[in-house]
């Protein structure tokens, strides 16, 4: 049985005060016995999850170590970036490994898009309301 979760958009202030509301998840991610807990941004446009620089390091990730990842688009097109496996837990549903596009600056936020988030959940928005809801999806291959 699928659990669903609620969530309300909310501002964040990584926007410099726009006043715009978004879909910004609290998550927790892991790597290397490492934990941080911040604010994501579901973002179905998104072909990859994003990682901003500070927070790999925040988690342990060692820049040089990691494969470049070439050939991303959109705002993060000019950056360089690496790929950065982490354990990433919504709520009080189990953990999931994730893929990430860790790029070189920390000018976005934390991104969960298709690759690979949107594979683990069904995602629905409905921002007449402000809020967003996600299911779990039946287990899958991780990235």
């Amino acid at each position: 049985m699928s659990e669903e979760l609620v969530f309300p958009y909310i501002t964040n202030p990584h926007y410099e005060d726009d006043g715009i509301d978004r879909p910004l998840l609290p998550i927790t991610l892991s790597h290397r016995q490492n934990e941080i807990r911040t604010l994501a941004l579901v973002d179905s446009g998104a072909d990859v999850n994003v990682l901003p620089y500070q927070v790999g390091i925040e988690l342990g990730g060692i820049w040089e170590e990691e494969r470049e990842l070439p050939g991303l688009t959109g705002v993060t097109e000019d950056l360089e970036s690496r790929t950065l496996l982490l354990d990433i837990t919504v709520g009080i549903l189990p953990s999931i490994r994730m893929g990430f596009a860790w790029i070189s600056a920390d000018t976005v936020p934390v991104i969960l898009g298709q690759v690979s988030f949107f594979t683990h959940f069904k995602v629905c928005f409905f921002r007449a309301s402000r809020q967003f809801e996600i299911v779990r999806e039946p287990d899958r291959i991780s990235l």
